[in-house]
């Protein structure tokens, strides 16, 4: 079978444009070939670091921190992940700006009372009082004269279990834990624990 040729008019229009389809062919394939080259978007994992220059015993808290965007490779160990994993604990060390933080900076204890007050043990000489407190209730302190010490102290834990008599027949007391402001926790010291009471509101 005898073959057709190509028609003259598209024979010259191919010739025409053999240029700009050579070039258009080269760009395709470098563009094909940085798309199998290229990497993806690289992966990033969000830590914690101080958003400024911290001294050894700062107490962490959020406005002390900002997020920090690290490859996988460039995570140290321990390194907080989220805000509660070192907020209201204490650096162990000075601390530069955009340093990750780590498990390691701070210090093994977790600050127990908010800043400015501190944990205290208050006795609970009344059974029926003991069993009211919980945590979460708020109690007031009176002295022996009926005057209010301290009132809308939050209750940490309920009352321990006596070691032993009766509380009904004057045997040792039960403690429960409240945080208070130092100055008030100074004044309850020095009025003396075993002579105050404690009243739920």
């Amino acid at each position: 079978m005898k073959k057709r040729p190509f028609p003259p008019a598209l024979r010259r229009s191919l010739y025409l444009r053999r240029r700009p389809l050579a070039a258009a062919s080269a760009f395709l394939a470098v563009l094909a070939a940085l798309l199998v080259l290229s990497p993806g978007a690289e992966e990033r994992v969000t830590v914690y670091a101080a958003r400024t220059n911290l001294p050894a015993g700062t107490v962490l808290a959020e406005e002390h921190l900002a997020p920090l965007d690290l490859p996988p490779e460039a995570v140290p160990e321990g390194a907080a992940v989220a805000p509660g994993d070192v907020v209201g604990r204490t650096l162990a060390g000075s601390v530069s700006a955009r340093s990750a933080l780590t498990a390691a900076s701070v210090s093994g204890a977790q600050r127990l009372a908010s800043p400015g007050h501190v944990v205290l043990a208050l006795p609970v000489a009344d059974e029926a009082i003991a069993g009211l407190v919980r945590p979460g209730v708020l109690i007031d302190v009176i002295d022996a004269a009926g005057e209010v010490l301290a009132s809308g102290i939050p209750v940490l834990s309920p009352p321990d279990t006596p070691s032993g008599g009766n509380l009904s027949l004057g045997g040792p007391s039960r403690s429960v834990l409240v945080e208070v402001p130092e100055p008030v926790a100074a004044r309850l010291a020095s009025q003396g624990l075993s002579t105050v009471t404690i009243v739920v509101r």
